[in-house]
């Protein structure tokens, strides 16, 4: 477990009275009751270790440009091992990694991107890669209680993480309390609404007021273009964006909202009163932590793999559907010859 930077992030190594080996069994035990092929379970296993082997990549810049960056020499085995799971070309993911592709009317222009950029794209691909197998396995659990896709009806299990307080908050507390918003206001739409029509039905008077209500705490968050995220997400875009910039936008948007306060002896930090209470945020690396958008020379490269189940996860993903969509499109364009007649006659026709 040392072994892997993604899994050296927290203080906590061991768990204690947990048989390791004994909970493995329960899992592969658990993805073949509820479907899950041996040879589907055998890639995503091949998957989880790809993102392991990842997470210990890093970059340097080349000797002759600074603003590049390739993999360092000593973590050579780990890509290897990377890409050999995933069953792509070495240099074409390293080429995806280290560089970004634009592309004009008439033409496409392969730029390279510095360390920080390519350490931001691996992370990317490393929490695609998880995201994706995550949603297959709950596809195979659905299909595997009869779950149908033109019925409404279904259960669920409802997770409430409960707000998080702590002295230092940061994204991810951020993430967490805003999912509780959004379940404390779909738990004020449920209980309420239902309470407000049985005193309607019976004639009972009754206060609007009286009902507690987090719609402007839930649009400060995430209303767009002005809210939180939406902001966050711009902010990643603009060239040289910074945590500082984000945070000052952040004042100058949301000034003498009743649900948004600054701290005016730390610049990196704002209060947002939630539903539960007031939360100081650190706003110190959320453009890092927000950064998992993969250029399309990735998603390419993981649509191309050898591997079937790599590729089907992300040519059936819905977010990246499209690109291989377009990318089939534009190849049979081509594929078609447009064969000319005499001008007498006036007509074409293709095949």
């Amino acid at each position: 477990m040392s072994d892997f930077a993604y899994l050296t992030r927290s203080t906590c190594r061991t768990l204690k009275d947990t048989n390791d080996v004994e909970m493995f069994e329960r899992r592969i035990s658990a993805m073949q009751t509820v479907g899950v092929k041996p040879e589907d379970t055998d890639s995503i296993l091949q998957v989880m270790a790809a993102v392991l082997h990842l997470g210990n990549i890093k970059f340097d810049a080349p000797a002759n440009n600074s603003e590049g960056s390739m993999v360092m020499q000593e973590c050579d085995t780990n890509f290897t091992l990377a890409c050999k799971l995933l069953s792509v070309n070495r240099q074409d993911l390293e080429s995806a990694l280290c560089n970004s592709t634009r592309a004009t009317r008439t033409e496409k222009i392969k730029s390279p991107v510095n360390v920080r950029v390519a350490s931001d794209n691996r992370d990317a691909l490393a929490k695609a890669l998880y995201g994706m197998i995550f949603n297959f396995i709950v596809r195979c659990t659905n299909s595997s209680i009869g779950y149908r896709d033109d019925v409404t009806l279904f259960a669920g299990v409802l997770d409430i993480f409960g707000f998080e307080c702590f002295k230092q908050n940061s994204f991810e507390q951020l993430c967490i309390n805003f999912t509780n918003e959004r379940l404390q206001q779909f738990f004020n739409q449920f209980v309420f609404k239902i309470e407000e029509q049985l005193y309607e039905r019976e004639g009972i008077p009754w206060d609007p007021l009286d009902f507690p209500d987090n719609q402007d705490a839930v649009d400060l968050l995430q209303a767009k273009p002005s809210g939180i995220f939406s902001m966050l997400d711009e902010e990643c875009m603009v060239p040289n964006g910074s945590d500082q910039g984000f945070c000052n936008k952040l004042m100058k948007q949301h000034k003498g909202h009743r649900r948004f306060d600054e701290i005016k002896t730390k610049p990196l930090w704002f209060t947002i009163k939630h539903f539960a209470g007031p939360v100081a945020y650190s706003s110190e690396s959320f453009l890092d932590k927000n950064r998992d958008q993969m250029n399309n020379d990735i998603i390419e490269c993981m649509g191309s793999s050898a591997n079937q189940f790599v590729t089907n996860l992300f040519r059936c993903d819905v977010k990246y559907a499209e690109l291989f969509n377009k990318e089939e499109a534009g190849q049979d364009t081509k594929k078609k010859k447009k064969i000319m007649f005499p001008a007498s006659s006036k007509s074409s026709f293709h095949i």
